[in-house]
């Protein structure tokens, strides 16, 4: 407990220095600089945060030298100069701080090895972010050792031996580092597919976006999106300067080899998309060795990219042993859909647009069927114990059976039927037994929630497809969460999962999941067992055996009666 109150005490200090920092008059040499900047659309005032921690204390001991290194993390002005000055010249030289950032939750430990001028630091690992600015969630209570090994360099203590990265506590992380989401194309060209990384809060940033988008998605992305820009391609200098709010991205000429005018302008819409997320950008110029790109008249090619798509407010539910959407309190009979209760239906799903297809499991999970207004029944898959299905932009209806030890999944196409691609079910799936698939309404993405050896785990894939839209396998993904068992998982957003955990106790709690923020628990309500979830975290429905409840702040209302199994369209 004194030792939480002291990483909040510190926390709070570091703060309070931030902020008489940035009301001073006077141009400070520690602390924020602020850079005013006039915009397009008027003026704006954009904080850059930077913190300038001190240096070596003269004649100090081999652990105050380590600790100071460690608390110098926050300091990334001048290419971390505090930081290195912990180290010796050789190692400072070489030292790639932005390999990794390692986020750790209690003060670290730091202990002496037999080994003379060895020592190890202890540390509680909460998460950690590696050179792409990926963020990767630790399970809790995991705990790591970093060696280090020193040197006396003029009779000062110096580390002559550490690896690459930085250690920040998890309080004041976010702080120092930014959310922000890269966005890439979905293999259709019609939607943005948001790739979630971090990136330190400082001057430059424009420029860093730039380069993580050009680097390419990350790895659980790879196959799954696409990019306008060639591989490899460029800055032309290390800078993205922004005056009065234009962007000026500047490449070099090869990025313009063998282009067409569609690919220039993707190229342009992709770029704005990545940079407008900040705050002192407005618009953006394309520039190739400092003259502007003619983008050539607009394409008939160019289709309408769409951001974060929404599924409006109609569910599809059970009411009895029928199909009814629902809206508003209200229940609404599906016109001229076939009598479905001899299926003893559950789960059903609805395409998004039209809502003219619908999928639902038959009572014992054995049956995929799918349906439709004025469409006969028609039996499309069958398994053990198959997950609720899910329906892509594309069309194509998602399942998983029960397999062995683990599981296998199911995609049925618009012309109903099942894909044969032999690695739709990826290896890594292994002895893994999926509760739930749900893919995302950009359609490049797959949330599943697996069980395997006891543990519940929230992954995120990519969905990688065949030219025409088929679905090949799932990418190697990226684990959002692991916790005691979860009944459930749904998008909320582009990149907002909710998820219905359960206690020790059987109770069920709903929990936010977002790559860019700290889970948020909200109340459960007890007898509870599905979650269903609209446009963003606040449209958020529990059902129990009675009612289905509406998300209200932090607590629940009744929004009607009488319906299992809500599910908004996809």
């Amino acid at each position: 407990m004194l030792r939480a109150r002291k990483r909040l005490a510190a926390a709070a200090a570091f703060l309070s220095a931030l902020v008489f920092l940035a009301g001073c008059s006077s141009i400070p040499t520690v602390g924020p600089v602020g850079t005013a900047t006039a915009s397009a659309g008027g003026s704006s005032l954009t904080q850059q945060l930077s913190y300038s921690p001190p240096g070596p204390v003269e004649d100090d001991s081999p652990q105050g030298i380590i600790g100071g290194f460690v608390d110098a993390g926050v300091g990334a002005g001048e290419d971390y100069t505090a930081a290195r000055e912990f180290l010796t010249p050789e190692l400072a030289s070489s030292w790639v701080p932005n390999e990794r950032v390692v986020i750790y939750g209690a003060d670290p430990n730091i202990v002496p090895m037999p080994e003379p001028n060895v020592f190890q630091i202890q540390l509680e690992v909460v998460a950690s972010v590696n050179a792409q600015g990926i963020r990767t969630e630790s399970a809790p209570g995991t705990t790591e050792t970093i060696q280090v090994r020193l040197v006396q360099q003029e009779g000062q203590w110096r580390i002559s031996g550490i690896p690459n990265g930085i250690m920040i506590s998890d309080i004041t992380f976010p702080i120092i580092f930014r959310a922000h989401n890269l966005y890439f194309y979905s293999s259709t060209y019609r939607y943005w597919v948001p790739d979630t990384r971090w990136f330190v809060q400082r001057s430059g940033m424009a420029a860093s976006v730039v380069n993580a988008m050009l680097a390419g998605p990350a790895p659980y992305l790879e196959g799954a999106v696409t990019s306008a820009f060639p591989v490899e391609t460029q800055l032309a200098r290390e800078a993205v300067p922004v005056v009065s709010g234009v962007a000026s991205v500047d490449f070099a000429a090869d990025v313009l080899e063998d282009s067409t005018d569609l690919n220039r302008q993707q190229m342009k819409l992709q770029l704005e998309q990545n940079l407008r997320q900040l705050n002192n950008v407005n618009s953006v110029e394309m520039t190739v060795n400092q003259r502007e790109v003619d983008l050539g008249p607009p394409s008939s090619e160019l289709v309408p990219v769409e951001d974060d798509p929404r599924v409006g407010k109609t569910q599809i539910g059970i009411q009895g042993e029928d199909i009814v959407f629902f809206r508003d309190r209200q229940a609404q009979e599906i016109s001229n859909l076939p009598d479905v209760s001899s299926y003893d239906p559950r789960e059903p799903a609805v395409s998004v647009g039209e809502m003219d297809t619908i999928a639902f499991l038959s009572g014992d999970r054995g049956t995929l069927l799918v349906t439709g207004p004025d469409k006969d029944v028609a039996t499309v898959a069958t398994g053990k114990s198959l997950s609720g299905p899910s329906i892509d932009p594309e069309g194509w209806i998602w399942s998983a059976s029960a397999q062995g030890e683990g599981s296998r999944l199911i995609a049925v196409g618009p012309d109903l039927a099942a894909s044969t691609q032999a690695g739709l079910t990826p290896s890594w799936l292994g002895d893994m037994k999926v509760r739930d698939l749900r893919i995302s309404r950009d359609g490049a993405r797959a949330l599943l929630v697996v069980e395997q050896d006891g543990a519940s785990r929230v992954l995120i894939a990519g969905v990688v497809r065949s030219s025409s839209g088929a679905p090949q396998t799932l990418t190697t993904p990226l684990e959002l969460w692991t916790s005691e068992p979860v009944a459930t998982a749904v998008w909320v957003g582009e990149t907002t999962v909710a998820a219905l955990q359960r206690g020790q106790d059987e109770s069920l709690t709903p929990v936010i999941l977002d790559p860019a923020k700290d889970n948020q628990e909200l109340a459960g309500w007890d007898g509870s067992f599905s979650i269903s979830g609209g446009d963003g975290p606040d449209d958020l429905f529990l059902q129990t055996a009675e009612a289905v409840y509406k998300k209200l702040g932090n607590g629940w209302i009744r929004e009607i009666d009488g319906i299992r199994d809500p599910a908004f369209p996809g």
